[in-house]
């Protein structure tokens, strides 16, 4: 059962106990009328008088209105207690339906998400295998960094120097050897409190960073080296409380973006924030969600009509590209579709 379901279950319950104990109540009074009326049988005059009744042969007629009220009472109980039902039961439908949406519109953010890295593994395939060394020098850099503070950590230096040595001569990486070097004599040359010092702030940087992976393998390593250190093991909270207050951050952009009607910056914010954003959350942002993709949308219809317009082909084929990229399953991209491949066409006859 979800929170937000929880939040109702004391109604629920309040309302089957109200139900349960008036009932209980109707149907003692209703006992009570059904003997009445068979003792009226007998001394309908003893009955008129308890009841103050002027004559007798008003007991029967008043006692089965008395009953058909007690059985019409009962009904009226049971029908509002299967219309509070009713209510909580709609209510956590919606909900569990909005959540769905916003499921939903994850999943095609990434199916739309996941295009454009289709084009992009197409792309790399054409490129030279010059070009993708440049490419993934970068990665490359960063798996060497960590695998060389890991030995530092461990204090196994002839292990980082030949990796040093390897980076150099096999991918020719010098200036980062040299820097590398730099960093091994300095820990050559520190204490075991340096050493952890100098971790720490590594891993705070990876955080301002918002490098969350990298800062979590980093404190998974030490952690393995010193477990019982406190700056250490404090770490995993540091980590969960730096991300909580970078979400917190996004939220209050993200807030202020759309006071402003800052579309762009609204879509940066929303594409950023959906790698944080719980599907409670999720939920909560979509309406004021939707306005920004919708006002989005129509800022890019507006650019390519204009382009068309303009007879600036290369501009048209570029916004009707962000909006079939942005918007893929959107009318106004099913449209522009139909239109690329002769403004293409265009564009090149052009130059």
């Amino acid at each position: 059962m979800s929170e937000h379901t929880e939040r109702f279950d004391w109604i629920r319950k309040l309302t089957r106990l109200a139900l349960i104990v008036s009932l209980g109540l109707i149907t003692l009074i209703a006992i009570g009328t059904v003997m009445a009326i068979f003792f009226a049988m007998g001394q309908p005059e003893l009955i008129a008088k308890y009841l103050m009744l002027p004559e007798s042969w008003m007991v029967i007629p008043c006692l089965l209105t008395a009953l058909v009220g007690q059985l019409a009472a009962a009904l009226l109980c049971c029908l509002g207690y299967g219309i509070i039902q009713v209510i909580l039961t709609a209510e956590a439908n919606l909900y569990h339906a909005s959540v769905m949406i916003s499921r939903l519109e994850r999943i095609e953010s990434l199916m739309s998400d996941s295009t454009g890295v289709h084009d992009n593994l197409q792309e790399l395939a054409t490129l030279s295998d010059k070009a993708k060394s440049l490419l993934y020098r970068e990665k490359e850099i960063l798996a060497v960094r960590e695998a060389v503070q890991h030995d530092l950590m461990r204090q196994q230096y002839n292990s980082a120097e030949a990796m040093i040595d390897s980076i150099e001569n096999d991918l020719g990486y010098t200036e980062e050897a040299a820097r590398l070097r730099l960093e091994v004599q300095q820990s050559r040359e520190a204490t075991i409190d340096e050493k952890i010092d100098a971790a720490i702030d590594r891993i705070q940087s990876l955080l301002d960073e918002q490098q969350w992976s990298r800062g979590l393998r980093e404190t998974n390593r030490i952690l393995q080296l010193f477990p019982d250190n406190e700056k250490i093991a404090a770490l995993p909270q540091r980590i969960v409380d730096a991300k909580l207050a970078y979400k917190k951050r996004l939220l209050q952009e993200y807030g202020e973006a759309v006071r402003k009607n800052d579309i762009d910056r609204g879509m940066d914010l929303l594409r950023e924030l959906d790698r944080y954003l719980t599907p409670e959350e999720g939920a909560a942002l979509q309406e004021s969600a939707r306005g920004v993709f919708k006002a989005r949308l129509r800022q890019l219809g507006v650019q390519f009509a204009i382009s068309v317009n303009d007879q600036q082909w290369d501009e048209a084929v570029s916004a009707g590209q962000e909006i079939i990229r942005e918007f893929p399953n959107s009318r106004m991209a099913q449209e522009v579709r139909g239109k690329l491949d002769a403004m293409k066409i265009k564009s090149r006859n052009k130059t």
